[in-house]
């Protein structure tokens, strides 16, 4: 009776100092963030509420102040920072996949050059059999974001650094408009879900969507999607992701809580394959918030 009581008072405890912090933005690092705060609440009783609206509707979002934490995959600039009066920090890295969806083609059997993937989402390439390897005279559909996104953003500059004619023809960023034959979703599982139905699409999701839904991934320049191979700068379409907010917010302190928690169990972040930040890196953030 005496530990059930025991018990009784902690979780009334916990209950009583609980707080709830918002936040929105970056559908590719959803997977992870829903992951922390599940344990996060199981752990401490506290709340956060994320929704995954894509990096320019987190930006939005933050600048209104309508939530306590922005999330973005391209990083603010520092004039736009200093303008705002916010501070921005990494979370977590992860790998932007290419995804398909070809009858008898099973995950990594493709093997695509960053040139040739360029060539693909800016219209050059346009059917399946100009790639070679066996595939069919179909068609090729594009599975892209409709939505400001930075996982476009974080695609687009890989592409357009890869090939100056991607770079000419599409550009750099959030939104850009596509060429040839496109089906738009919203976030990553709007591109995931698109692919996983249509035959003949290719797309770009973040890693932890591709794997969630089973989907076939392709090797890019020799290199199988790996946790390892983000890590380790093999695999080339990687990025880190950001939290954006006020330093004298009133919710900052417990972002900075959570913040530190998730820093403190990058345990979960790995085992959805994304890559956790340095030392290093964790004890600069650490800093800025001093």
């Amino acid at each position: 009776m005496k530990k059930v009581l025991i018990g009784l008072f902690s979780v009334i405890a916990l209950s009583a100092n609980a707080f709830t912090i918002t936040g929105a933005g970056a559908s590719f690092p959803y997977p992870v963030y829903a992951k922390w705060a599940e344990q996060y609440k199981a752990e401490t009783g506290n709340t956060v509420n994320y929704q995954s609206i894509g990096s320019s509707g987190g930006i939005k979002q933050i600048d209104k102040k309508t939530v306590d934490f922005g999330a973005s995959d391209v990083a603010r600039t520092q004039e736009d920072l200093d303008k705002n009066g916010q501070v921005q920090f990494p979370m977590v890295m992860g790998g932007v996949v290419i995804v398909v969806n070809m009858e008898g083609v099973s995950s990594n059997q493709l093997n695509l050059s960053i040139t040739q993937v360029a060539d693909i989402f800016r219209g050059k390439i346009t059917n399946w059999k100009e790639l070679g390897q066996g595939l069919p005279d179909m068609p090729i559909t594009l599975a892209v974001r409709s939505d400001g996104s930075g996982t476009t953003g974080v695609f687009t500059e890989h592409l357009s650094n890869a090939s100056a004619e991607f770079k000419q023809d599409i550009g750099i960023g959030k939104a850009v408009k596509w060429k040839g034959s496109y089906i738009g979703g919203k976030g990553n599982a709007g591109v995931a879900a698109t692919v996983k139905q249509v035959k003949g699409t290719i797309g770009y999701v973040e890693y932890a969507y591709a794997k969630q839904n089973g989907l076939t991934t392709t090797r890019v320049n020799g290199v199988e999607p790996s946790a390892d191979a983000f890590k380790s700068g093999d695999w080339i379409l990687t990025a880190e992701t950001f939290l954006i907010v006020y330093p004298n917010g009133e919710n900052t302190k417990n972002v900075y809580k959570f913040v530190e928690w998730c820093y403190n169990n990058d345990r979960y972040a790995a085992e959805l394959d994304y890559v956790p930040l340095s030392d290093k890196k964790k004890n600069e953030v650490r800093k800025l918030w001093k």
